[in-house]
């Protein structure tokens, strides 16, 4: 890496200077934005910022959403050194207090919608100024963050902030504990952004990306916006919600080349798939899953039906996607696949020792890897609590097979101990979702006298099928024809919809509360 590396620079103004600026770089209804044209408007953010007093390594807290405003105002503030922080529209009053508390935010950028739940919490930051207002019905300009875009200056030098320096801040989706804030560095798009849009998704000038999920999901930010920006590729900005018609629509309407989503909304696109799908889904050379593990049933009824792979991979809010399937080798289905380049990952036994092939453990990272988060913000112990000898614990339990690909286990707390057998809730998923009544399911253990564990599993049904106790038994039978016995879950509970994170994780915490 060079001495000096602003991420906005990179992913934008450097284009530029190699003559590239007039390329697409964000596409969003009728409109196309070159990479001039993202250049000068994350300029004036920047201006307009650094004239409302944010400062070098100031916190900016973002409540808009996933659109060109986001966008511009996110990376506006990485050019003049500041540190953004885009958080999802869900997120409550008190959640927001949580994280103005943690960050020290100094300023604030929201839609008039998402603006209440920042002043309500506002105490929690002593620091925070002005909350600005964007979009079409603003009237004080003062507050208009488009009015303040107007007055600035499109000419800007980026700040020569070094690779190490804070860039931007994302916060868990807290399936566990108090959410915390993770801290990148301005390395993050070179080692992290380097192998993913090399290795895993050869992304190049002619790509059109698009991922219909929020920016303050990591995933959906590096591969929807940094990670295709790095590349010179296009982006398409998602509108709105996510929903199976649309988003066929929008693939066919720009042409995307990549498609990345989460493994319920590829199972959500089969469930609405009719005669027209493949047509508009023609233009895509590669889909991408991440977020959960993609069961192998949705990857071969994917590749059935529009002859489109999808590369599945693992990561975190920690780094980003570390393991995944790679362009052009082999892939199996349910896999997580191998290492990305330069990435050094290990599975160790409690006491820090490699496990045997194919025996479950700990899913660790090499903690010198500059992809990895700078630290949890203002929270060094909780750091170190996940580092012991070199190693960045992941909370992850994977195996390794003797090729080298690594599959995934569960999460260390939601592994089932049942009749002294270790079982991995993700197995258990996958049997179920492949009987053809199955959308989605989520198991979990719940406290036995005899067992110590039995397996519960919650199932959603796809759309017209009769949640029947026959066909609970019709699916517990087809599971113990896939997986061992005593895998199988020994209660099957039908529900409309299953709990997920605010980034479309079960969320198992939940299903056990229920249980």
């Amino acid at each position: 890496m060079s001495q000096s590396l602003n991420l906005a620079d990179w992913v934008v103004d450097r284009h530029v200077r190699e003559g590239h600026g007039s390329r697409p770089a964000l596409l969003a209804g009728d409109r196309a934005w070159t990479y001039d044209e993202l250049r000068r408007l994350t300029n004036r953010a920047g201006n307009a910022l650094a004239g409302l007093g944010v400062t070098r390594g100031d916190c900016v807290l973002l409540r808009l959403g996933t659109n060109l405003d986001c966008a511009v105002a996110f990376l506006g503030a990485m050019k003049i050194g500041a540190v953004p922080i885009p958080t999802s529209p869900l997120l409550r009053e008190q959640e927001i207090r949580a994280v103005l508390a943690n960050s020290q935010a100094v300023l604030a950028l929201a839609t008039p919608d998402l603006s209440d739940t920042i002043e309500a919490a506002r105490g929690a930051s002593p620091r925070l100024g002005a909350v600005l207002l964007a979009g079409p019905s603003v009237r004080d300009p003062a507050r208009s963050f488009h009015a303040l875009l107007d007055q600035a200056s499109d000419d800007l030098e980026a700040a020569p902030t070094q690779p190490d320096d804070p860039a931007f801040m994302m916060y868990t989706s807290g399936t566990t504990g108090e959410p915390k804030g993770v801290l990148h560095g301005h390395r993050w798009i070179v080692a992290t952004g380097g192998p993913i849009t090399s290795a895993m998704l050869r992304l190049g000038p002619t790509d059109v990306c698009f991922q219909p999920q929020d920016w303050s999901f990591i995933y959906a930010l590096g591969c929807n916006l940094l990670f295709p920006l790095s590349a010179g590729a296009a982006v398409v900005v998602p509108a709105g919600r996510f929903d199976p018609g649309e988003t066929c629509a929008t693939v066919e309407r720009y042409g995307v080349t990549v498609f990345c989503a989460v493994p319920t909304i590829y199972r959500m696109l089969l469930a609405a798939f009719d005669a027209q799908t493949p047509a508009k889904l023609k233009s895509l050379r590669m889909g991408v899953s991440a977020g959960e593990p993609l069961p192998a049933d949705t990857f071969r009824e994917w590749q059935e039906r529009c002859g489109v792979t999808i590369h599945d991979g693992i990561g975190q809010t920690e780094c980003h996607i570390f393991l995944a399937n790679q362009f052009g080798a082999p892939v199996k289905p349910g896999s997580m696949g191998t290492p990305l380049p330069t990435w050094k990952v290990a599975i160790l036994d409690d006491d820090g020792v490699p496990v045997p092939t194919g025996e479950p453990g700990h899913l660790v990272i090499r903690n010198d890897h500059p992809g990895l988060t700078l630290g949890y913000y203002r929270a060094p112990e909780r750091w170190a609590d996940v580092n012991r000898a070199g190693w960045y614990y992941t909370k992850d339990f994977a195996s390794v097979d003797k090729d080298g690909s690594y599959w995934y286990v569960s999460r260390s707390d939601d592994l089932i101990k049942s009749r002294g057998y270790l079982i991995s809730p993700k197995e258990v998923e996958s049997a179920l979702m492949e009987h053809p009544a199955v959308l989605e399911a989520g198991v979990v253990g719940v406290d036995d006298a005899i067992t110590g564990q039995k397996v519960r599993a919650f199932v959603t049904l796809r759309p017209g099928l009769d949640p029947a106790e026959t066909l609970a038994e019709e699916i517990r039978v087809h599971t113990r024809r896939l997986i061992a016995p005593y895998k199988a879950p020994q209660e099957i509970r039908f529900v409309p919809e299953l709990p997920k994170t605010l980034t479309g994780k079960v969320l198992r915490r939940a299903l056990r509360a229920e249980a």
